[in-house]
């Protein structure tokens, strides 16, 4: 049972409201609050002669004593539904092993095999615990249970199932909870485990860990009085601890999930133990200004190099960089082994105006200053000032995104008009953040270095701020027009992107978003039913499965190729950055030539490696954790072959998230009880 504290540590402040906050006072630039984003649907099954359920084809023993399944029902028809659309059961399916198999105590994870398990392998022998050899990718579990309880969001808005309302809160409760096992408001975990003796068996249930994880893991305090662990963490099996040093990606987890979920939940003080946790967090930003840098041109192109890249692809109306003379950046800061005893565990009154520090470019010292600033934010050592990660909403378009979430978030979540002001006059004025946005995707490198994960780092939140905005604001108009020239024009177009996709048709109208929009759902809805198990049984989970870089090469569909960099795109991608003298390497994709399969000889002799001329189909695409943030042209599989299985919501979310906006027609099915002539088993 669920017994955390019904009010948040020391209060939150005023994160409640018991009615959405008044309109938001007229600004310049023009901004309203779409709050709460969603209405909760009416129940289909509310007065049905049938019980609705959350898991598909659990079994369980009825009071007839016989066996009742969970299976899908037709409300309108009053029926269960004999020939369910392969879409819809797969989403289903997809879910029922997300919630048995892949959440150990809520948390989202890969489930690593000891043995390769083949396409078909029945559930019930990869599901049997002999055969987990450990939980992977816990360190993302922030992110990836965010976005899972985005799925359970959507399917509940959906289906408006009473079962689905459960299983949604339930999964705000455990997002809920990588805040809270830190015992610092607003400061995330990656997630949290056992620490157990090594050779300790890996536990179906529980994430355990062998080893102490270095500096940034850390002992829960007083892990019985938060209430919510369970119990085995308390039984003297290992230690309860948390895993730190959060990152941009692992806070889109609740920045996106909390403002959705937040109008839909029916417990007031679950609410504000949410809007508390998000708003500590935005309190807990440092400010850090950079001065006069017009004063310094060597300083000016620095920082524009170092926090911006070098080759800046601008449209003709964007802000000019070059007429920067100060740099405003909000930073989190790190607790570690070097500044535990004084690290601020408050949640603060309000976002920091006042400076944490400050370089003046005309300042002697600056260079050194810079440089001490770069170190404190490489996450390669754990320093007194050291920083998780950074915003810098006056230079960089996806961070100017973020922290206009963030701050319109909190001002939702409380109706304080000081955090209305801040947006209009400090971000949107002074810092001109809605401009800065416009610049988001002026830097895409080749496919051949680029950093796919950065898309979705941007893409949710982007699409949970418009969610936010009034769509008949200046500023929602804007943000869609954002959506359109940044994220579609220039960076999503050629990626196959089904999150995105489906994000950018959904929260973009059509007289915005024109044939793009058209097109983008087109792909997606195109896309969506391949993919699933990518060992040739849709119906199956997704795994590592070993392919050749010759053996996709062989099924590559007419009109996709094998391409290779050119020159420029290999100088572009492993040009260094020069910043006073010291040199940032870039990316190395070039190696000495070894005659594998997919070598690309380049002029100097040295090899690189070709990749797909267009984004592959999914059932050749290379396993990944989430799809939608890795790489659609890198061509064979090299991990484990069968050994390591995906948590799938990267199919979850996106099926719910296309029943949700009406793309993928059809009444809405729900999961009910359904009895059978068949005798419980033993």
């Amino acid at each position: 049972p669920d017994a955390a504290p019904d009010a948040a540590p020391d209060a939150a402040p005023d994160a409640a409201p018991d009615a959405a906050p008044d309109a938001l006072p007229p600004q310049t630039l023009g901004y309203g609050l779409n709050w709460p984003i969603f209405e909760a649907p009416a129940d289909p099954l509310a007065g049905a002669e049938v019980e609705g359920c959350a898991i598909f084809e659990e079994a369980r023993c009825g009071v007839g004593r016989t066996r009742e399944i969970c299976d899908i029902y037709d409300p309108q028809a009053g029926a269960f539904d004999a020939a369910p659309d392969p879409l819809l059961r797969r989403a289903y399916l997809y879910d029922r092993w997300y919630d048995l198999h892949a959440s150990p105590d809520g948390q989202t994870a890969e489930r690593l095999f000891t043995m390769r398990m083949d396409p078909g392998t029945p559930e019930a022998v990869w599901a049997d615990p002999q055969y987990l050899a450990q939980w992977g990718g816990a360190g993302d579990s922030a992110i990836w249970t965010g976005t899972a309880l985005n799925a359970f969001i959507l399917r509940y808005l959906h289906t408006g199932a009473e079962a689905d309302y459960q299983r949604m809160e339930d999964k705000a409760r455990v997002m809920l909870r990588f805040f809270e096992v830190t015992r610092i408001p607003g400061y995330l975990s990656r997630h949290h485990y056992l620490l157990v003796p090594e050779g300790t068996p890996a536990h179906p249930d529980h994430i355990y860990r062998w080893d102490q994880g270095g500096d940034d893991h850390r002992d829960i305090e007083d892990p019985e009085g938060l209430g919510f662990l369970p119990d085995h963490y308390l039984s003297g099996v290992g230690t309860p601890r948390w895993s730190g040093d959060p990152s941009i990606d692992q806070m889109n987890g609740p920045m996106v999930a909390f403002p959705m979920v937040y109008g839909l939940l029916r417990d007031e003080a679950l609410k504000a133990r949410l809007a508390y946790q998000m708003i500590c967090y935005l309190h807990r930003l440092r400010r850090i200004e950079i001065h006069n840098l017009q004063e310094n041109a060597e300083a000016l192109n620095a920082v524009r190099q170092y926090f911006a890249g070098n080759a800046l692809n601008l449209d003709p109306d964007d802000m000019s960089f070059d007429d920067i003379n100060t740099v405003v950046m909000y930073v989190h800061p790190q607790i570690n082994t070097q500044n535990e005893d004084s690290y601020d565990r408050e949640c603060g009154e309000f976002i920091q105006t006042t400076p944490w520090r400050v370089l003046d470019g005309a300042s002697p010292s600056f260079i050194i200053d810079l440089i001490t600033l770069a170190q404190d934010m490489s996450r390669e050592e754990n320093r007194p000032n050291q920083i998780n990660h950074f915003y810098i909403p006056s230079l960089r378009g996806g961070d100017a995104v973020h922290m206009m979430h963030l701050t319109l978030m909190a001002y939702a979540f409380t109706g304080d008009a000081r955090y209305a002001r801040f947006l209009s006059e400090e971000l949107l004025g002074r810092i001109g953040a809605a401009e800065v946005a416009a610049t988001m995707s002026a830097l895409i490198p080749p496919k051949f270095c680029r950093k796919f994960y950065g898309t979705n780092i941007i893409g949710g939140p982007l699409w949970a701020f418009n969610n936010l905005l009034d769509d008949d604001s200046a500023l929602g108009i804007y943000m869609e027009q954002v959506m359109r020239t940044e994220m579609w024009d220039k960076e999503c177009a050629d990626l196959g992107n089904v999150n995105f996709n489906l994000m950018f048709a959904g929260c973009v109208r059509p007289e915005i978003g024109g044939e793009a929009r058209a097109a983008a759902l087109r792909e997606a809805l195109e896309t969506l039913p391949r993919f699933g198990g990518n060992g040739g049984i849709l119906d199956d989970p997704r795994r590592s499965y070993a392919r050749g870089f010759d053996e996709v090469v062989a099924a590559l569909p007419e009109g996709i190729d094998v391409e290779c960099p050119t020159e420029a795109q290999r100088a572009f991608c492993e040009q260094p950055i020069e910043v006073f003298g010291l040199s940032v390497p870039g990316a190395r994709i070039a190696y000495p030539c070894a005659g594998a399969s997919g070598e690309c000889v380049m002029a100097d002799g040295l090899c690189t490696t070709g990749a797909a001329s267009a984004p592959l189909p999914p059932e050749l695409r290379r396993w990944g954790d989430y799809t939608w943030q890795r790489s659609p042209y890198d061509i064979g599989e090299t991990h484990a072959d069968g050994r390591a299985q995906s948590p799938g919501t990267d199919y979850s979310e996106q099926y719910w998230m296309a029943r949700f906006y009406g793309f993928i027609e059809g009444a809405p099915r729900a999961l009910a009880w359904r009895v059978t002539e068949a005798p419980c088993e033993p």
